[in-house]
């Protein structure tokens, strides 16, 4: 009888684990790769810390914090005139990222299919990726094998502020990512320090370097992001039992004594901090819907303008003290105008710092990804004196669905 009752159990597992095989469909870019046994290796070195980083950001996404029950509780607006505080949601209450945490989970069942739509990229085509630099690529010897270009050299052939702020971020990029604390809400760090191939070995861009409306020579330079899992990322998966994938799971990096002009976007996105404050207002940030009271709202054809002034110090009440432990987990909804801002406080007296994320978007299939930046408005300035105590304008357009 116990035979019998053992043999049934069995079975039923097999039928369960069998109805539970998800169906994964690889981007058309995959190709399997023609690797000697010594490469396999690096790249398994770089598919296990890739993993790892994937079920950790999973488990801080599903563990409860604030007043959430079923997942962390995440900053939706730094303020909101109502309260005169900011809002705050469980994240996994929206169904973009309960759908992005599904899709990790199937990743992490059957990792074993999904490293079938894994890539190196070796021989990445689309986008140039780099990886910033000597002492970076000495981490691994993925890293080595992969032989990215260095931003040092980028930099260095740049020249002038832009390359300056670039040279000083990548030369010390190892420096700047290992001040970070993930004691609070990570079950194991995922930082530089405990992943040394996935940092050095993904793909790095300098997204603002060759852009000249991107605020001062300083930020463009200092600021960098890396894409792991999504599109134009390492793991690259189209469907999954037929539904699109867009999570797009990566890290990013901003130079300290720099400000990320406001900006806004149509894919929803969210950042969790991973970097420790030397002091209480080093690193301060700011989201808020297009729509707030706070800002002037004019309709025209094809979209809104919508006017930003915080002149007279009204911009200090929109932005919180960011860190790794309170004000960690940011959510940004669709046309969310956002900044980040790294200046004042301690940033004239230290060195080597600057705010290091964990970075998703979750519908990086659909509609325009493109980042789109405020300028100044009319008599404010230009584009390098550009910050949030300064008049602003954001031009959001009609988004097609």
């Amino acid at each position: 009888m116990r035979g019998r009752i053992l043999w049934y159990l069995v079975v039923i597992g097999l039928i369960g684990h069998k109805a539970h095989a998800a169906r994964f469909v690889c981007q058309d870019d995959v190709k399997p790769a023609d690797l000697t046994a010594a490469e396999q290796k690096l790249v398994d070195r770089f598919w296990a810390e890739s993993l790892v980083y994937l079920q950790q950001y999973l488990k801080a996404l599903e563990t409860p914090t604030g007043g959430c029950q079923q997942s962390a509780q995440a900053t939706v607006q730094t303020y909101l005139p109502a309260t005169g505080r900011e809002q705050t949601r469980c994240i996994l209450d929206y169904g973009d990222m309960a759908l992005l945490a599904k899709h990790v989970k199937a990743v992490l069942a059957e990792p074993d299919k999904a490293r079938a739509c894994f890539d190196p990229q070796k021989n990445y085509r689309t986008v140039a990726l780099y990886t910033p630099g000597e002492q970076v690529r000495s981490l691994s010897p993925t890293s080595q094998w992969l032989k990215r270009p260095l931003l040092t050299d980028y930099f260095r052939k740049m020249g002038g502020p832009i390359g300056a702020a670039g040279l000083e971020l990548n030369e010390n990029f190892v420096a700047v990512t290992s001040r970070v604390d993930t004691r609070t809400h990570w079950a194991k760090d995922v930082s530089i320090r405990a992943l040394p191939t996935l940092w050095s070995s993904v793909g790095w861009i300098p997204l603002y370097a060759a852009n000249p409306d991107a605020g001062s020579a300083r930020f463009r330079g200092g600021y960098l992001y890396a894409e792991l899992m999504g599109p134009w990322g390492n793991l690259r998966i189209r469907t999954i039992d037929g539904e699109r994938v867009g999570a797009e799971i990566g890290m990013t990096v901003q130079l300290f004594n720099t400000s990320y002009p406001f900006h806004y976007h149509h894919p929803q996105e969210m950042y969790m901090t991973l970097t420790r404050p030397e002091c209480i207002d080093q690193n301060r940030y700011m989201v808020m819907h297009w729509d707030n009271d706070q800002f002037r709202r004019v309709r025209g054809d094809k979209g809104w303008t919508v006017e930003i002034d915080g002149t007279r110090d009204r911009w200090k009440k929109w932005f919180l003290d960011q860190d790794s432990n309170t004000q960690w987990l940011t959510y940004i909804e669709r046309n969310a105008i956002h900044a980040f801002y790294a200046r004042d406080g301690c940033n004239q007296t230290i060195a080597n710092s600057g705010l290091v994320s964990v970075w998703a978007r979750t519908t990086a299939r659909d509609n325009e990804q493109i980042t789109r930046l405020c300028k100044p408005a009319p008599g404010a300035g230009t584009v390098e004196d550009m910050g949030p105590g300064k008049k602003t304008v954001c031009a959001l357009r009609d988004w097609q669905q």
